[in-house]
C-alpha cells in the first residue's frame, strides 16, 4: 500500500532592497498582473456558477479567454505555464470555498440546535419562575385573608421552598439561600423579564439565521475582509486613505503560485532551484528571468535537494511578499513536495502511544499490547500572549518530543477523532474565559503537525471515537492509576485504539436501566459537573453499594444513594 503526504519547505528571507531596481520592478509587476488575472478569472467563474452568466463564449476555451484578457490589459503574451498556475490557484480557491461552505452549513445547523436547546431550557426555567410567582401571589392573598393557604412549594416546580416563615431558593453552586418572600418576589419579577427578553432574542436569531440559509455565498474578498473594514470603521480621508490603499494593494498582491510539472527536469518550468549553488531562477510573468542568489531552505532543505536530484515528481513553488517589523520588504519562496512511502508502522502488537491535547500541555500514555499502562507523562508548553509564528514554533517542539517518544518505543500514535465544527459551535453558550483558553490553541493545526511529523518518522496515526473518554478517565483510572485527568484520558484513548471496551464499574450499575445500551451516557448526565478532584478524593464506599445494590431498585433513590456515597469521607 502506498501512502502520500504533502509538506511545504520555506526558504530564508530575500530582501527586496538587495535586488537591482530593474529586478524589483519585474517582481512587483509579476505580483500585480498575476493577482489581477486571478481575481478576474475567479469572478468570471463565480458569475457562471452562481449567477448563470456563461464564461466561455463564441466557442473559445478558458485558456484562450485568459490570454486574450491579458493581452487587452497589458499588451503582451501570457505563458501557458502561468495559465496553468492561474487555473490551479482559482480551482483551489473554489474547492476551499466549497469545503468552507459545507463546514459553515454544519456549524450553522449545530448552532441552531444549540440555540433551540438553550431556548427550551430557558422556557422550562420561565415556567418554574412563573409558577413561583403565582404561588407568591396566592400566598399574599392568603395573608390578606382573601384565600386559602396554598400548597407548600417545591424546588422542582416553583424553584424555591417555604418553611417556618422562611423562603429558600437555589443560588450559585446549587446551594440553598434564605430570602424574605416579598423581597424575593421582586427579584423573581426581574428574572422573568430578563428570561423573556433572552428567549425572544434567541428565537429572533434562529429566525434570521434560517432566512440566510438559502442565499448564494459571498465572493472571496481579495486582501482580507479585515483590511476592508478598516476603511469603513475608521472613516479614513486624505493621507490616511492613501495609506490604506497601499496596505490593501500590498495585501491583495502578496502571493504568486508556480504550479509544478512532473515532466520537467527540475519539477517546475517557471522555477528552477540549484541545490548545490543555492540559486533559484524564476521566470516572471512578462517572460524575463531573474536569478536569485543565496537562496537557502534551512528547514528540510536536504530533503528538497534529494527530491530534485532523484527527480521524484513535481515541485510547486509559491513566492510570497512580506514586511518585517521595520517595514522592510522581503520575499519568501515555499516549495511544496508530495512524498510517497510504502510503509508506515500501523502495528499494535507491542501497544500504542496515545495523547490528549490541551491548551497548555500534551498528556501522553504508553499502553501495552494487553491494555495495561506502561508509562504516562506530560509535555508542557505556553502559548499565551505569543504571536502565531512563535506559538507555532513552540508547538512544533512539543510535537517533536511526542513523536520521538512513539518512535523510540516503535509504536503507532492514537488520537481522538474530534469534530472541530461541533466543538466550535458548542462554545457559543459557554463561559467566555473557557472559550478563550480553548481558542488559544488551534486543534486542527496541532493535529496536522503531529500527523506530518509522524509521517516523516514512518509512524502511523490512528483515530478513535472521543465519546466519554474524560468521564471514563475520571471514574475508572484517575485514582486507580494515580494519574492526572488528562493522562488518564490519554490512557483511555490508547485502550480504545487497541480495541478494548470500557465496562461500567459495578457500583454504578444501579444507576443505569438494564435495557439501556449506551450506559456511559446515563452516567455522564449525572457526573458531568463533578470535577476531577471530586472523583480523586471521594471514591464510592464499596461495602455500602454491595449492601444496597441488591435491595434498592428505584432509579431516583439509587441516584441519591450514589451521591451520598460520594460525599462520605
Amino acid at each position: 500500500m502506498e501512502y502520500k503526504s504533502t509538506f511545504t519547505i520555506p526558504s530564508a528571507r530575500i530582501y527586496m532592497d538587495e535586488l537591482s531596481s530593474v529586478e524589483q520592478d519585474m517582481v512587483r509587476l509579476t505580483f500585480l498582473r498575476y493577482n489581477r488575472m486571478k481575481e478576474w478569472y475567479y469572478n468570471q467563474s463565480y458569475n457562471e456558477k452562481y449567477l448563470g452568466i456563461p464564461f466561455a463564449v463564441d466557442g473559445k476555451t478558458e485558456t484562450a479567454l485568459l490570454k486574450e484578457h491579458y493581452r487587452v490589459l497589458y499588451g503582451g503574451k501570457l505563458s501557458d505555464y502561468y495559465v496553468t498556475s492561474l487555473f490551479s490557484s482559482v480551482n483551489g480557491m473554489r474547492k476551499s470555498q466549497k469545503e468552507l461552505l459545507k463546514l459553515a452549513e454544519q456549524e450553522r445547523m449545530q448552532r441552531q440546535e444549540n440555540r433551540r436547546e438553550k431556548a427550551d431550557s430557558l422556557k422550562e426555567r420561565l415556567v418554574r419562575m412563573q409558577a413561583g410567582k403565582d404561588w407568591l401571589n396566592a400566598f399574599g392573598r392568603y395573608l390578606a385573608g382573601k384565600g386559602t393557604e396554598p400548597k407548600a412549594p417545591s424546588v422542582q416546580k416553583q424553584g424555591f421552598t417555604y418553611s417556618s416563615g422562611k423562603l429558600f431558593y437555589r443560588g450559585k453552586k446549587n446551594q440553598l439561600v434564605e430570602a424574605e418572600p416579598f423581597v424575593y418576589e421582586r427579584e423573581l419579577e426581574k428574572r422573568i423579564r430578563q428570561t423573556k427578553a433572552r428567549i425572544a432574542q434567541i428565537e429572533d436569531k434562529i429566525r434570521r439565521t434560517d432566512e440566510k440559509a438559502g442565499r448564494i455565498p459571498s465572493r472571496i474578498t481579495f486582501g482580507s475582509k479585515k483590511q476592508y473594514k478598516k476603511k469603513d470603521t475608521l472613516s479614513l480621508t486624505g493621507k490616511e486613505l492613501r495609506a490604506w490603499h497601499q496596505e490593501r494593494d500590498f495585501a491583495r498582491n502578496r502571493i504568486v503560485n508556480f504550479s509544478g510539472r512532473a515532466v520537467s527536469p527540475d519539477g517546475n518550468y517557471l522555477c528552477k532551484y540549484d541545490a548545490e549553488g543555492h540559486t533559484l531562477e524564476v521566470t516572471m510573468i512578462n517572460g524575463e528571468k531573474i536569478l536569485f542568489h543565496e537562496v537557502h531552505f534551512p528547514y528540510r532543505g536536504e530533503e528538497l535537494a534529494q527530491y530534485l536530484k532523484e527527480r521524484k515528481g513535481s515541485v510547486g513553488y509559491m513566492m510570497e511578499r512580506k514586511k518585517d517589523g521595520n517595514g522592510r520588504e522581503y520575499l519568501i519562496f515555499k516549495a511544496a513536495l508530495t512524498v510517497k512511502k510504502d510503509y508506515l508502522n500501523y502495528s499494535t502488537s507491542d501497544g500504542v502511544l496515545a495523547y490528549d491535547f490541551n491548551y497548555d500541555h500534551i498528556a501522553w500514555a504508553d499502553v501495552s499490547s494487553d491494555g495495561n499502562l506502561i508509562k504516562a507523562g506530560v509535555i508542557p508548553f505556553t502559548l499565551d500572549g505569543l504571536s502565531s509564528g512563535h506559538a507555532k514554533e513552540i508547538l512544533g517542539v512539543a510535537v517533536k518530543k511526542l513523536v520521538s517518544i512513539a518512535v523510540d518505543r516503535k509504536k503507532p500514535i492514537v488520537r481522538e477523532d474530534l469534530d472541530f465544527v461541533r466543538k466550535k459551535a458548542q462554545m457559543e453558550y459557554r463561559e467566555k474565559r473557557q472559550n478563550r483558553k480553548l481558542s488559544a490553541l488551534t486543534y486542527s493545526k496541532a493535529i496536522a503537525m503531529v500527523e506530518a511529523r509522524a509521517f516523516r518518522e514512518d509512524t502511523a496515526v490512528l483515530k478513535v471515537n472521543p465519546a466519554y473518554t474524560s468521564l471514563i478517565a475520571k471514574v475508572k483510572y484517575m485514582k486507580l492509576k494515580n494519574l492526572s485527568i488528562h493522562c488518564a484520558a490519554a490512557y483511555v484513548i490508547g485502550r480504545r485504539g487497541m480495541g478494548f471496551l470500557e465496562k461500567l464499574p459495578s457500583y454504578l450499575n444501579c444507576l443505569v436501566p438494564k435495557t439501556q445500551k449506551n450506559r456511559w451516557r446515563i452516567v455522564f448526565t449525572h457526573a458531568k459537573k463533578a470535577g476531577p478532584s471530586y472523583f480523586r478524593k471521594n471514591l464510592p464506599v464499596w461495602d455500602k453499594w454491595k449492601q444496597f445494590d441488591a435491595n434498592v431498585h428505584n432509579y431516583n433513590e439509587n441516584y441519591s444513594l450514589w451521591k451520598e456515597s460520594y460525599s462520605m469521607q
